[in-house]
């Protein structure tokens, strides 16, 4: 058996866009919060960070700066995979957007394709967009992180890699719950699952209740899973999480439960076929 097959990468999501201090009064939102709340994950086991930033009022921000501090105080301390969204901020410039990957994480997510969020809002990610993304991701060797929230975003996906702006094998992270997206069952899961192009690897998440049970749907079906503050609050009905730690030590317990082990943050730059810049600072 390959000794990394039994290896579950567990990714944490600390802060997200949208949720605020009033959902969960332990949300990091300053550079040396995240920072902190980061390594505080990597000490329990979490293999990857999902990065968002926030500004000085406590707002969604994609500025260069915010990322910079804060991957910056994050590696000064562990080696912990950092996944960087270009999903932050609204109204934000496609420029604006690409050019934190600039700091060279590992990863970036790419959200393959847009979706109404509110009466005025919608979440633009146009083809012009993820190429453009797609190409300075493959000139600095960072690995996307294809984020799909519905059955239309897998079949860009895979027109994108058809056209060479994603590389093969990919990975993908299903999106389930959102509002206007596909609802975060079970049999959603699967059938989006079964559309991934053959070799891919993935991960999947539910939004609030449907939490636990897409993440334990994808244990069930060997694949790996995120968690923290950016998609869930509560740990049970009515119990809210202290901390994004609250989420880890959970699911390591379950992960462990099932007879599987947490990838480090090593062992996940090899399954995913990552660069090691942990100490680009």
């Amino acid at each position: 058996m390959n000794k990394l097959s039994n290896k579950v990468i567990l990714q944490v999501a600390t802060t997200g866009s949208s949720t605020t201090r009033a959902h969960c009064q332990g949300l990091p939102l300053t550079p040396e919060e995240i920072a902190n709340e980061t390594y505080e994950c990597w000490k329990l086991g979490a293999s990857v960070v999902h990065l968002h930033v926030r500004d000085d009022e406590g707002n969604a921000t994609m500025d260069y700066e915010k990322f910079r501090q804060t991957m910056k105080l994050i590696r000064q301390r562990c080696d912990i995979v950092i996944n960087m969204t270009t999903a932050g901020g609204f109204g934000v410039s496609n420029e604006d957007r690409i050019r934190p990957v600039e700091l060279m994480p590992e990863m970036a997510t790419m959200d393959a394709g847009s979706m109404n969020v509110e009466d005025d809002f919608v979440f633009h990610n146009s083809l012009k967009f993820l190429r453009d993304l797609g190409t300075r991701t493959k000139e600095l060797h960072i690995k996307p992180e294809i984020e799909v929230m519905d059955t239309g975003m897998v079949y860009t996906a895979k027109q994108l890699i058809d056209e060479g702006y994603i590389d093969v094998p990919p990975h993908f992270q299903i999106v389930l719950g959102m509002k206007n997206g596909m609802a975060a069952t079970v049999d959603n899961l699967i059938y989006i699952k079964n559309l991934l192009p053959k070799g891919s690897s993935w991960s999947a998440f539910g939004i609030g209740k449907a939490h636990l049970p897409i993440l334990l749907s994808c244990l069930s079906l060997n694949a790996n899973v995120r968690v923290g503050l950016e998609d869930n609050v509560y740990l049970s009905g009515g119990v809210k999480a202290k901390n994004n730690m609250d989420f880890v030590v959970r699911t390591k317990n379950i992960i462990e439960e099932l007879g599987k082990q947490i990838a480090t943050p090593e062992e996940t730059r090899k399954i995913l076929g990552l660069q090691d810049y942990s100490k680009i600072y």
